[in-house]
């Protein structure tokens, strides 16, 4: 629980790449038909989105050859997936919520 007893929700910017993913099977998974392939999720560390989509090649190499769904998260705390748990004008407070 990183917002305390504050209740609500903010933007969380995400990447998605799809053109490798096929079902498992095509994939070379012993699977059940029509089972989708697998997922591949980045949980974003402290730069913005993009530094670590453009630099993460083993997400890129890896996801091609076992046909996953490419997923990137920005991490809440990066400029633009900011929450607004603490008001504008009380940056202070919000060092409390600065985790890694």
């Amino acid at each position: 629980d990183h917002f305390g007893n504050a209740k609500g929700t903010f933007k969380q910017r995400y990447c998605l790449y799809d053109k490798f993913h096929y079902d498992a099977t095509d994939s070379g998974f012993a699977a059940h038909a029509g089972a989708p392939g697998p997922l591949f999720f980045y949980c974003g560390n402290e730069s913005p989105l993009e530094v670590y989509v453009n630099n993460t090649g083993l997400m890129w190499e890896m996801g091609n050859e076992f046909g996953a769904l490419l997923v990137w998260v920005e991490h809440r705390y990066e400029p633009l997936s900011h929450p607004d748990v603490c008001g504008a004008n009380s940056p202070r407070r919000c060092l409390a919520y600065c985790t890694s």
